[in-house]
């Protein structure tokens, strides 16, 4: 994905191409609609390049759902986009009846990664969406009013100021998208144990795609990032990155005649893991509907496990959890789409 953006600026952030953010919107009369996409708004009306954008189950989730499962991941071909819903203040005149102009937005942010830095999509989402309702959520309208208003073939005077003072907040978000993704990727990641094996590959891609990780520290080599022994267990340097999900879901099989689920999940760290919960849900049934619950009482480093759960007839969405037992952490959640699975395996 990164390739298709190109910049002539000496300026441009140089982590603009192993991250593209979209910042979206749904229009009462046309639908799913883009309002923004960083670092480059050209492929907007680009079928393909939308495609996983469109069809990213974070729309079809209510705003309270949104909220409890704290993002929603889609991966697509060797990419994850990480997706959150909010509300938004309104005051522009809406084009379906019942709306009125204080109807509130509902906007999307998605974040794509490569899927060998996806690790990083947790805080970056979260640090974004923050960020953009802190400083837009009072007049991200604007911009949406002025995008509409581009498509009328006679603008008035009044027309066309509010469709500048639109250029201009949204060229404004765009600078703050800029500015939070470059701050994340150096310097908002604090100091982390670098012996995670999937911490060592994403740092090991950032350096193979030539990114500027002079920022990313060893108590032996003193900054110098090329000194870091990656993939060496004895090597246990300090990176100024997290590692939040120590786990990895490695494989999903549906098993038709039994009709249930099978996972394979690795601990992916080098340590050995206590005390942790694994269960699955209903994905539109959150807070009532629990498939499947485990108690892990150790889970060695590197250690594939399975675990099998029954399919319920005609619920096609699931998420599957693995949380801390002390601490309430959730160390993992993915969703699991049974359409998604079948597509993939045949």
């Amino acid at each position: 994905m990164a390739e298709l953006f190109g910049s002539s600026s000496s300026e441009k952030n140089p982590f603009e191409e192993l991250t593209v953010v979209y910042v979206l919107y749904f229009d009462e009369a046309r639908g799913h609609m883009p309002l923004l996409i960083y670092p480059d708004d050209r492929y907007k009306d680009d079928k393909t390049f939308m495609r996983p954008i469109r069809y990213h189950p974070i729309w079809f989730l209510s705003i309270n759902e949104s909220d409890a499962l704290d993002h929603i991941d889609l991966e697509f071909k060797g990419y994850t986009f990480f997706g959150k819903k909010f509300r938004a203040y309104s005051q522009r005149e809406k084009r379906r009846a019942g709306l009125t102009g204080e109807t509130p937005e509902n906007i999307v942010i998605i974040v794509s990664l490569p899927n060998k830095i996806e690790l990083f999509g947790d805080d970056l989402i979260r640090h974004l969406t923050q960020d953009i309702k802190d400083n837009f959520e009072k007049k991200i309208f604007e911009i949406i009013e002025s995008e509409t208003l581009k498509d009328d073939v006679i603008k008035s005077p009044k027309t066309k100021k509010i469709i500048e003072t639109g250029d201009k907040i949204k060229n404004q978000l765009r600078e703050l998208i800029d500015n939070t993704t470059d701050h994340f990727f150096a310097t908002a990641i604090k100091q982390a144990d670098a012996s995670s094996i999937r911490m060592q590959k994403a740092i090991a891609y950032l350096a193979f795609k030539g990114i500027d990780v002079s920022h990313i520290h060893s108590e032996d080599y003193k900054g110098s990032f090329s000194s870091i022994q990656l993939f060496d267990p004895n090597k246990k340097g300090i990176v100024n990155f997290i590692d939040k999900n120590p786990f990895i879901l490695l494989k999903i099989n549906i098993m038709e005649d039994s009709q249930e689920l099978e996972i394979l999940v690795q601990n992916n760290s080098l340590n050995e893991m206590k005390g942790l919960i694994v269960k699955i849900t209903h994905l539109r049934e959150y807070f009532e509907k629990e498939i499947m619950i485990e108690l892990i009482d150790s889970w060695y480093a590197e250690e594939e496990l399975v675990f099998i759960s029954p399919i319920i007839p005609h619920i096609d969405e699931y998420i599957f959890f693995i949380i801390d037992e002390v601490s309430n952490e959730k160390l993992l959640s993915k969703r699991i789409a049974l359409n998604l699975i079948k597509k993939q395996n045949n």
